[in-house]
């Protein structure tokens, strides 16, 4: 039995990193393919060999027309600012697919997007500094006992953090502030 699972993780696993399954190769919608592939954001031809290499194990060639014109229809719908704005936010770094027509607008949107992602990030890593240096402090706190000179230096830290916590808030508003002003701009 566990023979067999580990069989089974295995081939979930290598189905898992190819970029098309085996009843995807032998339908061959390409175009339908090509356009998820570019509305993900997909670098073109790299995702386009990462298909032929998945799908030459059963045997089949991709139909490179078919695929590229769904792609380029899918790029149509990834490079927009709304979709720009939402990459961003979500961290992922631009692979440079949108046309030059598209790609200023795009670029707007993921810049804001990405200012709040990393705003936010660091809201977060300070807040898990304030709590780190709470948990010591406290640990150097003895009952009745004076505070020694390390509880106060952490005192002091952590009241500097929490000043650099109220400004990275501040500016994580005014980048909402933007990016609502861009949304209602749109």
């Amino acid at each position: 039995m566990r023979v067999f699972l580990g069989i089974l993780a295995g081939a979930l696993l290598l189905s898992a990193c190819a970029s098309v399954s085996r009843e995807e190769c032998l339908a061959g919608d390409w175009a339908a393919i090509g356009a998820r592939d570019g509305a993900d954001g997909r670098l073109g031809e790299t995702q386009f060999n990462r298909h032929v290499a998945a799908c030459a194990k059963v045997d089949i060639t991709p139909d490179r027309t078919a695929w590229a014109a769904g792609y380029e229809a899918g790029l149509r719908q990834y490079c927009t600012p709304q979709t720009g704005l939402r990459v961003g936010e979500a961290g992922r770094i631009y692979q440079n697919v949108c046309p030059a027509a598209s790609e200023p607008a795009f670029l707007r949107g993921h810049e804001l997007g990405l200012a709040a992602y990393r705003q936010r990030q660091r809201i977060a890593e300070i807040e898990r500094e304030i709590s780190s240096l709470r948990s010591e402090s406290s640990g150097l706190l003895r009952a009745g006992a004076e505070a020694p000179p390390e509880w106060h230096s952490t005192q002091s830290e952590r009241l500097a953090l929490q000043l650099d916590l109220m400004v990275a808030r501040s500016d994580l508003l005014r980048i909402e502030r933007e990016i609502r002003a861009f949304r209602a701009a749109l």
